[in-house]
């Protein structure tokens, strides 16, 4: 009887832990699973400063934690931002439809996810790809990696030009390199490689790179609230639980070469009693004078 009941326990504990926290693609078992999120789901995020709301981001799910629509809403303009809704079309496709601002009618993103499992990590830790663009005119083709713990690990986006008369042609590739300590985004490169090139035999080159720096903390990023402070395509992220970093965000600031830019930012949170975030706080500084703050309010379902 001691045996049974201290495998009970083992079990208990197993299925209490895997029910807490925000997943990530690094912890699913199979690819479809990338989408699904761990509860308790949010369902809105609003965000003030100085007792004025600004923004609001409202969310709901399927049955099976999946997100079904994000709605965005500039509270100070009376703009709405995104209105889209998440269709799972297949285990790795999704489409994202609706609004998307400034753009004045419907549109959409496609999205299509691929994984390799990684036998020395044992069972549920994927290398993984997503790859989006939107239906739009001019719209690019993204592609993000995460590595082998579900942590995004590069983005890439790849465009070629040509003018109608076939006077000039230009390539450039867009990429974003993330190095990752303790399973945390802690530093992003973000380079833009160009090159163009005339029917004169004339061509130029342009490469330009800017790195952003962030401070990890010691708290568990439950939410995916990295995805609030991180420059990405925010509907496809947040649906996919990237960039899936373990521990919260804390500071932040970009270099430009080694030149460091006078602005920064710092988050200051406070939690639940299950360690969920109740308020994220981010001041955001110039030459070390605050310029903007914005506190985040999450409510759950």
């Amino acid at each position: 009887m001691k045996v049974i009941y201290i495998f009970l326990t083992m079990l208990a504990t197993v299925l209490t832990a895997s029910c807490n926290g925000k997943g990530n693609p690094g912890d699913k078992t199979s690819d479809g699973d990338i989408w699904v999120h761990v509860k308790p789901l949010v369902a809105k995020v609003e965000v003030s400063s100085e007792g004025t709301l600004m923004e609001t981001y409202e969310y709901t799910y399927d049955e099976k934690g999946r997100l079904l629509t994000l709605k965005q809403t500039d509270n100070l303009s009376k703009t709405e931002m995104l209105d889209l809704q998440y269709t799972y079309t297949g285990e790795n496709e999704l489409k994202i439809s609706g609004k998307f601002y400034p753009i004045s009618t419907n549109r959409f993103i496609d999205v299509t996810y691929s994984s390799t499992s990684v036998a020395s990590y044992g069972k549920g830790r994927r290398v993984g790809t997503l790859t989006y663009t939107g239906s739009w005119s001019g719209a690019w083709t993204y592609t993000t990696c995460h590595d082998e713990n579900g942590v995004a690990a590069s983005t890439e986006c790849k465009d070629a030009f040509a003018s109608k008369e076939g006077y000039y042609t230009s390539d450039m590739v867009y990429s974003e390199e993330y190095s990752v300590s303790g399973g945390t985004v802690v530093q992003a490169v973000a380079g833009t490689d160009i090159k163009a090139k005339s029917d004169k035999a004339t061509s130029t080159a342009n490469t330009s790179s800017l790195k952003t720096v962030y401070t990890a903390s010691d708290k568990a990023d439950k939410q995916n609230f990295a995805a609030y402070l991180m420059p990405c395509t925010f509907p496809v992220w947040v649906a996919a639980g990237l960039p899936g970093n373990k521990q919260l965000i804390t500071g932040i600031s970009s270099y430009t070469g080694d030149i460091k830019s006078a602005e920064s930012s710092t988050i200051d949170y406070t939690f639940d009693a299950e360690g969920n975030i109740d308020t994220a706080v981010r001041t955001d500084s110039n030459a070390g004078q605050p310029i903007l703050v914005r506190t985040y309010k999450f409510t759950y379902l």
